[in-house]
């Protein structure tokens, strides 16, 4: 959750100083999103802590079919917005491990997971993410 608060706003950062001048969008599984942790980041480098929280978009993920929903519908806001360069899923296998447990689920999890993560991955690809 560190290093996907951290990465959130390192994006932020102008090319020169290692970012991308760019948007982050944080699809947060586990309630652990943090607007506290971001302004203290955003600050120690430099960021106006304000204008860094504005820069991402929480989206509270509240199941795995909520969780490829909300994917689905990115390209729509990521087409919209070319600053758009991060998309965060902290974490992506949170709710796929709770909702298939056990060994007599194993196979649908991962099936369902290899495809949301398929769909992450032409996220990728088609917009440079």
């Amino acid at each position: 959750t560190q290093l996907c608060h951290q990465i959130s706003v390192n994006v932020q950062l102008p090319p020169e100083k290692g970012g991308l001048a760019g948007k982050a969008l944080y699809i947060d599984t586990e309630g652990t999103f943090r607007t506290e942790r971001i302004r203290a980041m955003a600050s120690a480098l430099g960021l106006d802590p304000k204008e860094a929280l504005s820069n991402i978009m929480s989206i509270r993920a509240i199941n795995t079919d909520h969780q490829i929903a909300i994917v689905e519908e990115l390209q729509d806001l990521i087409a919209k917005d070319d600053r758009i360069k991060l998309v965060v899923v902290d974490s992506v296998t949170s709710h796929f491990r709770a909702e298939y447990s056990g060994r007599e689920n194993l196979a649908a999890r991962q099936q369902k997971l290899n495809r949301h993560l398929h769909q992450l991955v032409r996220l990728a690809e088609i917009y440079g993410l």
